[in-house]
């Protein structure tokens, strides 16, 4: 990264959207690991997207994208650390559904020191960053630290899927590292609902702020600090 974002650099904004796996073999009926009843936060998803254009939030995505060889890939899953082949590497399945699709995305791998541009060119030529993934956690690529790095949130706002996992780990990565969050919890879906009900309690006690899509959408980018104060 030595051309690209650095801390001398370092931009403040006030709010970025952090959008977990919503990805087509998770949300559709028909999906490779579908989520059973993923597909209803598909209009809040959309509402979340919209919003985001019109205000200019920035937009960031994880990717799951998967080898056979990923130690999450099994043909016996125990679906706690492994899991069934899903988000194969080019597949359709590995792609974003059409409600949270961005043209023009920053598509970033794993491999170290992959963000090389300054932020100032990132937010100018791309809509979206996407960080690849062959895990459950989001922070395992560490271009995500490098981003925040140069790029100061205020405020992140997480949903997608699925809560008992990815976006927990999202969570809980955000929260490891002191940055405040709002969780949209009927834009997140859980495989089981009762651990999801668990963790929004847990999580509002961490000072998470439980919102809505319509109570989002309704606030300007720079009141979601206010949330905190």
């Amino acid at each position: 990264m030595q051309s690209g974002a650095t801390k001398a650099n370092a931009a403040l904004i006030p709010v970025v959207f952090l959008d977990v796996d919503t990805q087509r073999d998770f949300i559709i009926p028909n999906g490779c690991l579908s989520i059973k009843g993923a597909d209803s936060i598909t209009p809040n998803l959309a509402k979340l997207s919209r919003y985001s254009s019109e205000k200019q939030v920035v937009w960031l995505s994880t990717m799951d994208s998967h080898i056979l060889d990923d130690t999450e890939i099994s043909s016996e899953p125990d679906f706690r650390t492994t899991f069934p082949p899903h988000c194969m590497n080019n597949t359709a399945g590995e792609q974003r559904i059409a409600a949270t699709s961005h043209p023009n995305p920053l598509v970033l791998d794993m491999q170290t020191g992959a963000l090389d541009k300054p932020w100032l060119y990132i937010k100018a030529h791309y809509d979206s960053i996407v960080f690849k993934k062959n895990n459950i956690d989001v922070f395992s690529n560490e271009n995500l630290d490098r981003l925040l790095s140069c790029v100061k949130p205020l405020v992140f706002v997480v949903f997608g899927v699925a809560t008992d996992f990815c976006v927990k780990s999202a969570v809980e990565g955000l929260l490891l590292r002191n940055l405040k969050v709002v969780l949209v919890q009927d834009a997140v879906h859980a495989i089981d609902q009762d651990v999801e009900k668990l963790l929004f309690d847990d999580w509002e006690r961490q000072g998470v702020k439980l919102m809505t899509t319509d109570q989002v959408i309704n606030l300007n980018p720079h009141e979601f600090e206010k949330l905190f104060q």
